[in-house]
């Protein structure tokens, strides 16, 4: 889909690849710095070059990107060559830790270098691992002689200044295959984003008066969780379980093929067999060739237990995060498993926490189509390197994002990188 251009822009993409897609959202900035929608493509792929963020098929992941590319370029008009790109799996892990710096002479202003000095201080509790790419490192809150909520240190007198920073790491060798596919396929990685992230940068203002609140980004295989407090990230972390599994237990119980189940499941499911009438009948996939007609409630009914199953585990790992007396005001769902009906309500009770399915917010002239859960994580990239557009307006690339990581303690209060 595309919306009539004006005058020529900055255009920045946001490439997701997941395991049963491939998204790109195109925005581009006007005068003012807010984005618009260009064009944007999400192509259903058979789910074989991807597993649980883990390229498997490099051939048939270059193939996807170089489809799903040429839709959105016959749309927008223009080639793609440059892209930010989301790293998802369960590799990913987040930290937070603290550092400090001492002020001398004591009272003087606090200057760029003395944060430099004390995010080196909070860089060296992060163990050196083998194989492990560092992908964000982001300044949470500063602290000045015990004055806590500072959010800008730079010219405040003080003797000890202290932050905490969320650092995201990734496994080095699925970041440089990753990358590997992206530019086979004839596009340039700006920036490598966490898919968390991603998915919490396209839906969090919607809640910017929460002091906390919890994105759940449910995928094919995983479901990525952002938490935030006061409007900074805290928590970023994957399960081992997505929307696929509920198309697992409905093909095992009906025994029928996955892609028939998938196909029941988007048009016909529901977790609640009590808001299905009694009797009602749905046709068994065209996919399957057999003439027949199924029972809707007993397919609610499959996905009404497996999912209470997955609101066990998100219950289970919410009680840890209350037990840090940490409580989520809203928990927000985006991702293409977002879209069953009946979720939002079922892991509302579930979980005791409004719930809430939540298409992308902030780009104008989204249409319909895009400004749902599915896309969250293609727009969430494409705004997360909106905010550096106009500040690294010359570099590009991974040159581009070791820049930023390298002088975020000079330069990006308060944002994430």
């Amino acid at each position: 889909m595309r919306r009539t251009p004006t005058a020529p822009q900055e255009r920045i993409a946001g490439l997701d690849i997941g395991t049963s897609k491939v998204a790109i959202l195109v925005i581009e900035l006007d005068d003012e710095g807010s984005p618009h929608f260009v064009a944007g493509t999400l192509l259903e792929t058979e789910g074989g070059g991807v597993r649980d963020g883990v390229i498997v098929d490099m051939a048939e992941v270059i193939k996807n990107i170089e489809q799903a590319r040429a839709e959105v370029e016959q749309d927008c008009g223009q080639r793609i060559t440059r892209a930010c790109v989301a790293v998802s799996g369960r590799h990913l892990t987040s930290l937070n830790l603290r550092g400090a710096a001492t002020i001398t002479p004591i009272g003087r202003e606090i200057s760029n270098d003395d944060v430099a000095r004390a995010l080196a201080s909070a860089r060296t509790g992060l163990r050196s691992a083998e194989n492990r790419e560092l992908l964000h490192v982001i300044p949470r809150a500063y602290m000045v002689d015990g004055q806590v909520g500072v959010r800008d240190p730079r010219g405040m007198a003080g003797r000890d200044l202290e932050v905490e920073v969320h650092y995201t790491t990734a496994t080095g060798t699925t970041v440089q295959n990753l990358v590997k596919c992206v530019k086979q396929a004839r596009i340039e990685p700006d920036m490598l984003v966490a898919a968390p992230l991603a998915a919490g940068e396209a839906v969090r203002d919607r809640y910017a008066d929460a002091e906390c609140m919890m994105v759940a980004d449910i995928g094919a295989e995983t479901t990525n969780l952002a938490m935030y407090i006061a409007g900074t990230i805290w928590l970023t972390e994957v399960l081992p379980e997505g929307g696929a599994v509920l198309t697992r237990e409905l093909a095992s119980q009906m025994k029928i093929p996955f892609y028939a189940a998938e196909e029941l499941k988007v048009r016909h499911g529901h977790c609640d067999p009590e808001q299905i009438q009694e009797f009602a009948l749905v046709d068994m996939p065209e996919s399957v060739g057999v003439d027949a007609v199924l029972p809707q409630r007993e397919i609610a009914r499959i996905l009404e237990q497996r999912t209470q199953k997955f609101a066990e585990r998100l219950t289970e790992r919410l009680r840890a995060i209350r037990r840090l007396g940490v409580e989520p005001e809203a928990l927000a769902l985006t991702g293409g498993g977002a879209e069953l009906a009946g979720l939002d309500d079922t892991l509302m009770h579930a979980l005791d926490l409004p719930v809430y399915r939540e298409a992308p917010v902030g780009i104008h002239g989204l249409p319909p189509l895009m400004a749902s859960p599915s896309f969250a994580t293609a727009a969430g990239l494409a705004l997360w390197q909106a905010r550096f557009a106009s500040q690294d307006h010359g570099r590009r690339g991974r040159d581009r994002l070791n820049h930023i990581v390298a002088n975020l303690g000079r330069r990006f209060f308060g944002a994430t990188s």
